[in-house]
């Protein structure tokens, strides 16, 4: 069997704390910058020192690896592997995808090319990575690897939540009036990552109302691989423990994670962000 390997990019996170050290697997980096005077490095970042308001000193911007760096990091593996997996974050989110896709259109070398959008970010772009190095161990064919992607890719499923609304206004999200109003009344609106878009669902009063759709938009599905927690920064949810309860007692085959709120998404709905991702088992 050939070797392969995998890029993705710095906005995945990961349910399994060992994967990183994977020797085939390697990143393509974002820049987040803050309007401050002196910008930080990428590894002082931490989300717990980002302000509940964008103010004009503190307005995160995330900017895609240039061309260059995302050439050089694929050109320096295509005589290295038979076939690289490049699973990115929804290109509705980035232009990252976009820059890699024209980028590969014009390379030649000796391994296949697989790009895939994975239509999420942050622990849904994690679990559909490791889902891809797991068929590769148990030795699919690449093909059949790709095939596999695409079917897992419309099956996991992302839910978001904040009260930072002058994020999600930066973002794009909301216009000044909606995030305004919102802060004013501490609504929180939900999001779901539907065909790689953060479409509004509705708004709620509080985390507790959240959790609660998030319970119930679990029970919809019949058979679960896995449901991961995404913690707001300053303070963990109190409702995870229910959460955790309510899917051991009726997804017991299912497994739970929590991990707190990474910069990257943290940079577009703000640090006491939180969510959930569900992946089906096909």
């Amino acid at each position: 069997m050939g070797s392969t390997c995998i890029i993705t990019d710095d906005s995945a996170q990961f349910t399994n704390p060992g994967f990183l050290k994977n020797p085939g697997l390697e990143f393509l980096s974002h820049q987040i910058t803050f309007n401050t005077n002196q910008e930080p490095p990428r590894s002082q970042i931490k989300v717990t020192d980002f302000p509940k308001q964008i103010t004009p000193d503190f307005l995160p911007r995330i900017t895609p690896p240039s061309m260059e760096v995302i050439s050089f990091c694929v050109e320096k593996n295509l005589s290295a592997y038979d076939d690289i997996f490049i699973i990115l974050l929804s290109k509705e989110i980035s232009p990252l995808f976009e820059r890699t896709e024209k980028l590969c259109a014009s390379l030649h070398g000796h391994a296949n090319i697989h790009l895939i959008d994975s239509l999420n970010t942050s622990l849904g772009l994690g679990l559909i990575v490791q889902y891809a190095f797991e068929l590769i161990e148990k030795g699919f064919p690449p093909a059949d690897v790709e095939k596999s992607l695409r079917l897992i890719i419309p099956h996991v499923y992302t839910l978001l939540s904040t009260p930072n609304l002058s994020y999600l206004q930066a973002t794009g999200l909301l216009d000044v009036g909606q995030a305004t109003v919102g802060e004013m009344l501490s609504l929180s609106p939900l999001f779901l990552i539907e065909e790689g878009v953060l479409n509004p669902l509705q708004k709620v009063k509080n985390q507790h109302a959240a959790m609660e759709y998030f319970t119930e938009f679990i029970d919809e599905f019949d058979n679960l691989r896995h449901v991961a927690l995404i913690q707001p920064a300053h303070a963990s949810l109190s409702e995870s423990r229910f959460l955790r309860q309510h899917i051991d007692e009726n997804f017991p085959t299912a497994a739970y994670s929590e991990y707190p709120i990474n910069p990257f998404l943290a940079s577009m709905i703000g640090p006491r962000g939180f969510g959930i991702v569900v992946m089906e088992q096909l």
